[in-house]
């Protein structure tokens, strides 16, 4: 695992932002992780549009989401972590308050508020 940022206060309240790089890592963040905890991290989100005629299409968009995480879910077998929760920071394709469900595997990055 790798600590790209860290900012944590007296309160110990603060941030870290990761990287994981062995399957290992997976589960050490999965303890790490509590409920009540926001994360930060790129997620795809499918968006149907629907034209004039009224016919419907839906791609699939890269977004970066905070959530407040209110299930936790490790996969052994895939070593992934699924995170579900409501979206915190509002943006162009997701609602304040909506939920979602964050896949977190290796290699990618993301961030870990605690209050």
């Amino acid at each position: 695992m790798k600590l790209l940022a860290r900012c944590i206060e007296k309160n110990q309240a603060g941030s870290i932002k990761l990287v994981t790089q062995e399957s290992e890592d997976m589960w050490h963040v999965y303890n790490l992780i509590a409920l009540g905890d926001n994360i930060t991290t790129t997620s795809f989100r499918k968006i149907q549009r629907e034209s004039a005629t009224g016919s419907s299409s839906s791609t699939k968009v890269r977004v970066v989401l905070t959530i407040c995480i209110e299930d936790i879910y490790f996969d052994p077998q895939s070593y992934q972590l699924r995170l579900k929760g409501k979206n915190v920071e509002e943006n162009e394709y997701v609602k304040l308050g909506q939920y979602h469900t964050l896949e977190v595997g290796l290699n990618q990055t993301f961030s870990i508020y605690k209050d």
